[in-house]
This record gives C-alpha cells, sequence and structure tokens, in this order.
C-alpha cells in the first residue's frame, strides 16, 4: 500500500513538471504491476486531505488535462520538413517533377537544366534567383498546364530562399 501511494505521488508531481509521455507511461506501468502483486484488495483512504474551496470562475481554463499535457500542439515532422531551408533546389524537389520541370520549362533540354539549378543553388537570394530561372525558362504559358507547372517550379523556388 506504501508504495502505491509513493508512486502516485510521483506520477503527480511528474505530470505537474511535465514530464515525457515515457516516463508517465513507466510510472503507470509500476502502479499496474504494484496492484498486481498485491495480494490484499487496495483500499481506498476514508479521510480527506486539506480540502480546499476552489473558485470555478478562475480555476476553469487554467489546468490542463493530461491529454493537453501529452499531446502539445507540436508540427508533425512532414511539416517541419517542409519548413527547413533546402541547401539544393534540385535535391528538394522529387524525382517526378525534376522530370515534368525538364520536359515542360525545358522541353527537354537536361543540359540547360543542369546548369540553371547549379546557378540557382548559388543564388544569395530569391530576387537573384528568379533573375536567373526567367533568363533559362523559356516562353511556355501558352496552356494551362504548363502555367501550372511554371507556379509550381516557382513555388520551390520560394521556398528554397524562404529562410535566406
Amino acid at each position: 500500500m506504501e508504495r502505491l501511494k509513493q508512486l502516485t505521488e510521483k506520477l503527480n508531481r511528474q505530470t505537474l513538471e511535465g514530464a515525457s509521455k515515457e516516463a508517465l507511461l513507466e510510472i503507470g506501468f509500476d502502479i499496474i504491476r504494484e496492484l498486481m502483486v498485491s495480494e490484499k484488495p487496495v483500499e481506498q483512504e476514508t479521510r480527506v486531505q486539506d480540502q480546499k474551496t476552489v473558485d470555478p470562475e478562475t480555476y476553469v481554463g487554467t489546468v490542463q488535462s493530461l491529454n493537453d499535457r501529452l499531446n502539445p500542439s507540436v508540427p508533425d515532422l512532414s511539416d517541419r520538413l517542409q519548413q527547413l531551408r533546402q541547401d539544393s533546389l534540385k535535391s528538394a524537389m522529387g524525382i517526378n517533377d525534376r522530370y515534368i520541370f525538364m520536359e515542360t520549362l525545358f522541353r527537354g533540354d537536361a543540359h540547360s537544366f543542369d546548369t540553371m539549378m547549379g546557378l540557382l543553388d548559388h543564388a544569395k537570394n530569391f530576387s537573384e534567383a528568379e533573375s536567373i530561372a526567367n533568363q533559362y525558362i523559356r516562353s511556355v504559358q501558352d496552356n494551362l498546364e504548363q502555367a501550372a507547372e511554371v507556379e509550381k517550379f516557382y513555388g520551390l523556388l520560394r521556398s528554397r530562399f524562404s529562410s535566406i
């Protein structure tokens, strides 16, 4: 019984201190193991310790639930990876995007595509990269599909230079 009381106090203390999920779960498992090992049933305490009156007006909204403590609103991995600055524009795009950009924007000219990518990787800011891209990308706004690809390419270019 004393061990259960110690584990319960430890769980409460760790919860208030904002311990990790793993640490809280381990303490919970320890409590379960202790309950399974104990030979006599656990009796609930009948005495009330230090009753405190709480004004509901001030209390509501000030205490986080256990769920809120365990699951803070942290962006997931995909959000964090999208926000990271890419050192190379070519490595930031997938193989399908590279193929589509080369075929759509450069009419299959791989040498021009690779040359422009090398220059874009050495550009110092977005405006410099945009002027380089404008020199290399031929006039492809003749249909909506190509215009969408141009916009997608410039979106990748913006994300490459977003944190510089």
